[in-house]
């Protein structure tokens, strides 16, 4: 429709500014909840884990 490649559409859409913070927030985000698993020892599944972020003030699904 526009006549671009769809590579360069997804090239300019992960080069966003909001893409970047956007990969920085997930980026910590994956970082608390390993730091979450680790520390319950392996026991905490989703539901733990996603409680525990909740508590921290997290707002996520």
């Amino acid at each position: 429709m526009l006549g671009i490649n769809r590579s360069t559409y997804y090239a300019w859409l992960a080069s966003r500014p909001d893409a970047v913070e956007r990969q920085c927030a997930e980026d910590e985000l994956a970082g608390q909840i390993r730091a979450i698993h680790v520390t319950s020892r392996g026991a905490y599944g989703a539901p733990r884990v996603h409680a525990e972020l909740r508590r921290k003030g997290y707002a996520i699904n």
